[in-house]
């Protein structure tokens, strides 16, 4: 009878066994599949068209950088290049935008560092910066400071000399922001207070210049030499702290205030977080192509913009550094919102 009985139990523990692992290759077979799909469809990609997110109006910098670039990638990569601006709340809105995107590589924000960090850093946003996929850099340089062509203010003394004895309109792109911010501290340093008054980018700041609503204000540099060459504008500094190195003859903040604190912005194409390192490869390849391409270049050069690529791992890297270099200013940013 016990041999009875142990021959039973056994043959239960081995049919057992064998449902449990009838069920556990059942699973398997429905899970490698979508494993290999996702594999060979980042193989394929680009299957359809690319979405570049612009966090601005349309006609600023950065506007102006993605429809610049986009015949060529579009070329690199053989599928369409659509632009999208979707501005507001000081690029909040693209960010998380593209943020909640599927990481499959078919949108991508053209992103200004600056903005994305100090957004995360004074507001209550659901993105973490430290997250997203770099790409790669277009441009590393500092704002500058504009009037209208035939304005005054001939000079950036010319300018910091009159807020000091009178009302001036400033304007700034977004609140609380990195150009807020670079305002704040030029107030600081030359020791003077603006009516500053906050746009979504720099084109309807270069338009309220022209329109005489205000009296100057602070944009992207390749705008603000673009628009100085089409007769609109004057560019009467560079919001940093030396002067750039294509145009010495404008001043920089530091020339007539020393203790300018202020820094450069950063630019580039950033991707959902967990994008597949391959296909983040196949967009910074295809990009460095593009703008390695002659006529772009010459474009660019026509544009004012100095493009510049470090590539994804040195893009990671400057911002984490432009986010710790913010935090300082973390608790005065704040302020600004009350």
């Amino acid at each position: 009878m016990k041999t009875e009985r142990y021959t039973k139990a056994k043959r239960t523990v081995s049919y057992r066994f064998l449902l449990f692992s009838f069920l556990a290759l059942f699973c398997l077979s429905l899970a490698v599949p979508a494993v290999v799909t996702k594999v060979y469809c980042a193989d394929k990609w680009p299957s359809g068209p690319v979405r570049l997110i612009v966090p601005f109006s349309p006609g600023g910098l950065v506007d102006t950088f993605a429809r610049g670039l986009q015949p060529y990638l579009k070329k690199e990569l053989g599928v369409p290049i659509v632009v999208e601006d979707m501005p507001g709340a000081g690029t909040r809105i693209g960010n998380q935008y593209v943020y909640d995107q599927k990481p499959d590589g078919y949108v991508i924000l053209v992103a200004n560092n600056a903005e994305l960090t100090v957004g995360e850093i004074v507001h209550n946003v659901k993105y973490d910066t430290e997250s997203f996929t770099y790409i790669d850099t277009f441009l590393m340089e500092e704002p500058a400071i504009v009037v209208k062509a035939d304005s005054p203010y001939k000079s950036l003394n010319d300018l910091i000399a009159a807020a000091k004895t009178k009302k001036v309109n400033f304007g700034h792109i977004g609140t609380a922001g990195y150009y807020h911010l670079q305002t704040l501290l030029i107030e600081e340093a030359a020791g003077v207070t603006f009516s500053k008054v906050p746009y979504k980018g720099g084109a309807p700041i270069g338009s309220n210049i022209q329109g005489g609503h205000i009296d100057a204000g602070i944009v992207g540099f390749g705008f603000g030499v673009k628009q100085q060459k089409a007769g609109n504008l004057r560019v009467i500094g560079v919001c940093g702290q030396s002067r750039h190195k294509h145009f010495p003859d404008i001043q920089c903040v530091s020339d007539v205030a020393p203790g300018f604190k202020g820094g450069p912005y950063v630019m580039g194409l950033v991707a959902p977080p967990k994008l597949p390192d391959n296909i983040r490869d196949k967009i910074e390849n295809a990009y460095q192509n593009a703008i390695k391409n002659q006529k772009f270049t010459a474009w660019a050069q026509k544009s004012a913009m100095f493009v510049v690529s470090i590539g994804h791992e040195n893009y990671r890297q400057t911002m984490l550094d432009f986010k710790k270099n913010y935090m300082v200013y973390k608790d005065r940013l704040k302020s600004l919102m009350k």
